[in-house]
Parts: structure tokens; C-alpha cells; sequence
């Protein structure tokens, strides 16, 4: 989660300097409480001034040695951690239990007790957004009777525009309740952020970056660009003409004397390194449109996996994932491809030689990982890039839906590899020693099924994938996920069938395809598994409307029993999903029943605050 701050580059020796010069971080420094946002274009290079910012904290006349300093950087090619205000919240709290423990008694108290009364964390219990910030925010006033706390906070664009405006808020929310404490009570924060529209308010200085940096831009491609081939004027000429057309935008300027690199090295006269510079898109959007122009097939299967993958691939996992292909039913078949890759080495050279350079392999906290060189390059294949490469698809939605069954369908044959049917009973750390990919496989695929199916990708084909109605695959999937994860909410109970995973998980492109089936065999949609749950229990406690609806037309027992004696109803009513509870009333389901502690529908529903099924079920009862 701490890795993103690392992976910035430092700034080019002679750039950012400006910063502590300008007019809005000189007051907002001097002010006791006070809110700096730094704004740009996507590209111009905020991440990289507010690590400069951070590094140059030392350096404001206020700032002592015992300061508590607490910083997050979004990253929103990372995990889910790294791009919510939730995995945010729980980074800055764990900084803070470090650096000003005596002030976070509130948030062990309230662990320990939640430990004591529902047992570990996090199997049997999640922290909650709000939850944390009110910790977060009671714990401000204990920290700050002594020192001073600084807040740095990049990218917030990319968690999102709701989110970063959420954000916003409640930084401003934070300086306005601690705005009354003294005068000697100093509380900083810096966040970066395009250029959302975000309401001024007293304490907030704007930094706008493309404003500001020509002359950074200017020093950076000097150091960058060796023309000494040329006679002067040429190196100076091509210099200033990537300096005014990179209009404030860093990102476009690196990638254009990378390419200018590339034609100097291949002995191109400067006309042609002229010509081309004028001839690339001022906007990094069309830039990138332009380079993905000819994109083998192999490309559009990396960007799929570095643009939707549920987490950054590591070079080992990516190896496979690129290879992994119907024709060949086991590993070793694999290794004999042509397009095998043997090591992450040469992997790290096909994701430049694929992507364009729009891709690279970076530090991870364990291993090597793959992601887009910026935010941005994620941007334009989710909003147009990704249609351009898969001439299928019918407009992006679909492109994207495409995406997610193909990666769905990988994780599937990597999981019916024969290497891994006959290493399933292995251990964990075993397991996964020796199946690089088997993790995210396993984990995964489930998700990219659940996302193609959401946009309406027709799922017939996975039928065959699992052999079904034979339960073998799911049967494996279960062993394998049991020995990896076993404490994960996502493990899915022994016995569990497709028909399980896609009532739970609002697959209905599944259940559709088994219904629509030529099998001889009987469907039944009332199989229980280890938990004693059918697929309509599922479906009712996750509210899985179309589903529940599904099933229920199919013949599906309303009122089956799980192992604590729970109905389809029991779940729905103590979940508040009030359309799933009247289709299962329509349905003649019993509102009476009784768990093994004596709970009915009605309890669970006035015991979670669930008003509206609480009004349906005394009707229903009254009439």
C-alpha cells in the first residue's frame, strides 16, 4: 500500500524549485491551518511536485523534527487499497499508530473489543468507512496538544471523481472543526488533483501546475535529449519545439524525447526528427491513439491484462497469462509455444516491444509488477483505445466486456492444467511456489466473469469450459481455493456447484446457459452446499433481484433450510433487500419460520433497522 510514493521519480535535479518560491505554498506554509491543492492536466507532473513537497517539508520555518508527518499516494493502476478513501484511511491511521501511539487509544480499544466480541480480524470482521474517520479525526486533537501535523495526499483523481470530491470535503471539514484550537496548533495538508471542480473555500491555495512549469520542462529535456551530432541550431530548435508543444504537460514532452532518442539512434538527419515532432497530437489522449496504430494481437491480450487485471501482474504471473490458450492442456504443452516467454526478464521486453512503452515493469512489494506508465494510459483504453484494438467490439462497453471473458476464460484453463488437477490436495505455500499464476486464477476469475456478464457478454461457452453438468472443475477450483485462502469471505463451502457461484454472484448469463442447455441430465437448482445453502439462498442474501427471479421460475424450493436453519427469506429480510423479499412471498414462502435460535424474518429485519420490510411483512402477516 506504501509502495506508490516509492515508484515516483524524484525530480530532475534543477526542477520544482520554483515551488517554494510561489505565492499560494509560501502562505499556505505560514497560516497555521491550511489546505494546498495542487492541480494539473493528467501528464503535467503533480505526483512528481508533491514528493518534492514532501521532501522539502524540513525546510518551512514552522516545521520541527517531531512534526507528525503522514502522506498517501493513490494509485489507481494498483490494488484496492491503493485507490480508495478506505485503503487510504487505514494507511495515514497506521502511520499515525507509529509515529503518535499515546493519541490512537480509541481505534486498539475499539480493535481489541471487536476481536473479543466477533473474534479475528479479518475473517470475522470488517472496519467500516465511517468508522475510521471518526477515529481518525478524534484522534487529531490528542496529536496536535503537542506537534504539528502535516498531510500530504497525491493523486486523488485517481480514486475517482466522487471520491476525490468526497476527499476534498472532508479535509476542509477537518480544518473547519480544529479551526477554534489555538494558534500555536499547526495542521497542514497538501493533496494533488486534476482539475475537478472543486469549491474554494478560506485556507485553500491552488497551485496550477501547467502554469507554471515551462521552464522545468525546458530543463528536463535538455538533460534528456544528447543531440550533439547536430550543429547548433538544430539541437536548440528541436528542444524548444517539444518545450511549447508539450503545452505544460510533462508526460507528453518524456514520451516525445523518447522517441526522439529512438530516431537519433537510428540515424535519422534532424528534418526528420522536426517533421515527426510536428506531426504527433498535441494532446496526450490523440498521442496515444497514434502509437497504438498496428497493434499485433498480442498487444490487445497485454493491455487487457495490465488495463483490467483485479491487481498488478507480476512479470511471473504475466508470463503465463499471456500463453495460456485452449489448444494446449497442460503446462509443459504450454512451454512448447512459440510465444512461451522463459523469464521475467525478456517478459519485461515484450511489455515495452507490445505496449508501445505505454507499459513497464515496476518494484511491487514482492515481486516485479506490470502497469501503464500513467493514469492516463488507463484512461484512453477504458474510454476509447481499448474498441480501437478489438475490431469485435461494437463500442468500448463491449470491448471491455470482451476483455473481462477472455481474462475469465484464461484463469479457467489455467485452473483445468493438468499439472494443477493432479497437485490440488497440496499445500498452500506449496501450491503456489510451484503455480506462479494459480493465485490469481483462482482469486480472479470469478470477478471477470461477474464483470463480462454485467455487460451482457454472452456466456454459452462456459458450459464446455467446465465440462458441465459434471461438478469436477468447480470440485477443483473449491480444493484449490480452500488450501490458498480458506479464510477469505470469497472461499467458496465443499459442495458447491456453477449454479451456486452464479446465483451468488449475479452471473445470470450462466444460469441462462444452463437453462438453455440440451443436456439430458435433470437441473437442479435446489443442490446444497457444505453450508447446506442452495443457489437461491445466495441469490436472496446479495439481492440479487434477476437472479432470484430466475430460479424461482424455475421451480427453485422457496423455503429450503441451511444449516442454522435459515430460509431464503431469513436472508433477504435481515439484508433489507425489499423487491427479493416480495418475490419470495409472492412465491409462498413460509414468513413464519423459525431459525435455530429462534429468529424469524421479521426479527432479523426490526433487528437491522429495516423499516420498509419490516411495513411489507406485518402487512403481508395482517392480511
Amino acid at each position: 500500500m506504501w509502495n506508490r510514493g516509492n515508484e515516483i521519480e524524484r525530480a530532475t535535479e534543477g526542477t520544482c524549485e520554483w515551488l517554494l518560491k510561489h505565492e499560494s505554498y509560501i502562505n499556505w506554509a505560514a497560516v497555521t491551518k491550511g489546505l494546498l491543492w495542487i492541480k494539473g492536466k493528467p501528464g503535467a507532473g503533480k505526483s512528481t511536485l508533491l514528493k518534492y513537497a514532501l521532501s522539502k517539508r524540513r525546510d518551512i520555518p514552522s516545521a520541527r523534527d517531531d512534526d507528525v508527518v503522514l502522506s498517501f499516494f493513490f494509485h489507481g493502476r494498483g490494488d484496492t487499497l491503493q485507490k480508495t478513501p478506505f485503503g487510504f484511511l487505514r494507511s495515514i491511521l497506521h502511520q499515525a499508530l507509529e509515529k503518535a501511539p499515546e493519541a490512537l487509544s480509541e481505534l486498539v480499544n475499539a480493535y481489541e473489543q471487536k476481536c473479543k466480541i466477533m473474534g479475528n480480524y479479518p475473517e470475522k470482521w470488517q472496519w467500516h468507512l465511517e468508522e475510521l474517520w471518526s477515529l481518525f479525526e478524534s484522534s487529531l486533537p490528542k496529536i496536535l496538544e503537542d506537534r504539528s501535523l502535516w498531510l500530504f495526499v497525491d493523486a486523488l483523481d485517481e480514486c475517482g471523481e466522487a471520491h476525490a470530491k468526497y476527499l476534498v470535503q472532508k479535509f476542509k471539514s477537518l480544518l473547519e472543526r480544529l479551526a477554534p484550537l489555538p494558534i500555536w496548533v499547526h495542521f497542514h495538508i497538501c493533496f494533488s488533483c486534476r482539475h475537478y471542480p472543486i469549491l474554494s473555500s478560506p485556507g485553500l491555495f491552488e497551485v496550477c501546475l501547467e502554469m507554471e512549469n515551462k521552464t522545468d520542462i525546458s530543463t528536463y529535456v535538455q538533460s534528456e535529449l544528447d543531440l550533439s551530432s547536430f550543429e547548433e541550431p538544430t539541437p536548440s530548435v528541436i528542444q524548444n519545439l517539444i518545450i511549447s508543444r508539450a503545452s505544460g504537460v510533462f508526460l507528453w514532452a518524456q514520451l516525445v524525447v523518447n522517441q526522439v532518442r529512438s530516431l537519433d539512434q537510428d540515424g535519422a538527419g534532424p528534418n526528420k526528427i522536426e517533421a515527426t515532432i510536428r506531426s504527433i497530437p498535441e494532446s496526450l489522449h490523440d498521442l496515444y491513439k497514434n502509437l497504438i496504430l498496428g497493434m499485433e494481437s498480442s498487444s490487445l491480450k497485454l493491455i487487457q491484462w495490465v488495463c483490467f487485471a483485479m491487481r498488478p501482474l507480476s512479470t511471473k504471473e504475466l508470463r503465463w497469462a499471456m500463453v495460456i490458450d485452449a489448444r494446449y492442456p497442460s503446462l509443459q504443452e504450454c512451454q512448447k509455444a512459440e510465444d512461451y516467454i522463459p523469464d521475467s526478464r525478456r517478459m519485461g521486453q515484450q511489455v515495452i516491444k507490445l505496449s508501445r512503452g505505454l507499459a513497464e515493469v515496476t518494484p511491487g512489494p514482492d515481486e516485479h509488477v506490470v502497469q501503464f506508465i500513467h493514469q492516463s494510459v488507463k484512461d484512453f483504453f477504458t474510454d476509447e483505445g481499448l474498441k480501437a484494438l478489438d475490431d469485435r467490439s461494437t463500442s468500448n462497453e463491449m470491448a471491455i466486456g470482451m476483455a473481462h471473458f477472455q481474462l475469465s476464460r484464461t484463469c479457467i484453463r489455467y485452473l483445468k492444467m493438468e499439472e494443477i488437477s493432479q497437485s490440488a490436495s497440496y499445500e498452500g505455500r506449496e501450491l503456489e511456489a510451484d503455480f506462479s499464476f494459480l493465485h490469481y486464477a483462482t482469486t480472479s476469475w470469478v470477478s471477470h466473469l461477474q464483470q463480462s456478464d454485467a455487460m451482457d457478454v454472452p456466456q454459452a461457452n462456459i458450459l464446455e469450459l467446465f465440462k458441465w453438468p459434471s461438478n469436477e472443475i468447480v470440485e477443483l477450483w473449491t480444493r484449490v481455493f480452500i488450501n490458498i485462502e480458506e479464510y477469505s469471505e470469497h472461499c467458496p463451502p465443499t459442495e458447491t456447484t456453477l449454479a451456486h457461484i452464479a446465483a451468488r454472484y449475479r452471473i445470470v448469463g450462466v444460469l441462462t446457459a444452463i437453462l438453455a442447455s440440451d443436456s439430458q441430465v435433470t437441473i437442479n437448482f435446489d443442490s446444497k452446499d457444505g453450508y447446506v445453502r442452495t443457489p437461491l439462498s445466495w441469490a436472496t442474501e446479495n439481492g440479487h433481484e434477476p437472479v432470484v427471479k430466475l430460479l424461482l421460475d424455475a421451480g427453485a424450493e422457496v423455503d429450503s433450510k441451511d444449516d442454522n436453519d435459515r430460509t431464503p427469506l431469513s436472508w433477504a429480510t435481515e439484508n433489507g433487500h425489499e423487491p427479493v423479499v416480495k418475490l419470495l412471498l409472492d412465491a409462498g414462502a413460509e414468513v413464519d419460520s423459525k431459525d435455530d435460535n429462534g429468529q424469524t424474518p421479521l426479527s432479523w429485519a426490526a433487528e437491522n433497522g429495516h423499516e420498509a420490510v419490516v411495513r411489507l411483512l406485518e402487512s403481508f402477516i395482517l392480511s
